[in-house]
């Protein structure tokens, strides 16, 4: 199979000037999460960011099984602010960014789950939704396009 290439935003809408969060995942940090530093390894950061993504998507009924339609990331960009160590309890918030034809912009961030103004991680992802069989970029769906563009 073909790279899929980032695409373009085509027809964005524009988003409210805050952030509005779509969803909010608690997670207790695992000690196998923790790497020979002694703090949360790069790549738990994002299996925590895709955990929030799949169960965002699956409670509006958007399942991840690879057939008919659905999402895919494209790309991913993380920026490291703070390390997170072991016991910690975490929250991952997942925010609109921005929606295009085929494509979405998730903003995301990792705080403490007690004290939510200590970030550790911020993020923002590409999703492409995809004709799985096809193996073509199609159409967001209008309803998910409406929850991405709605009201706060």
């Amino acid at each position: 199979m073909a790279a899929i290439p980032d695409p373009p935003l085509p027809k964005q809408v524009t988003m409210p000037d805050a952030p509005r969060l779509l969803h909010s995942l608690r997670l207790q940090v695992r000690w196998g999460d923790m790497d020979a530093l002694g703090h949360v390894n790069n790549a738990e950061y994002l299996r925590y960011f895709e955990q929030s993504r799949v169960e965002w998507l699956g409670g509006l009924g958007y399942r991840t099984t690879g057939e008919g339609a659905g999402s895919i990331l494209a790309k991913a960009t993380v920026t490291f602010l703070k390390p997170v160590v072991y016991p910690s309890e975490i929250e991952v918030r997942l925010f609109a960014a921005r929606v295009g034809n085929t494509s979405f912009v998730l903003a995301s961030d990792i705080v403490n789950g007690r004290d939510a103004s200590e970030r550790f991680t911020e993020g923002e992802f590409v999703i492409v939704w995809f004709d799985y069989a096809g193996e073509k970029a199609v159409s967001v769906p209008e309803r998910l396009r409406a929850i991405l563009a709605g009201p706060a």
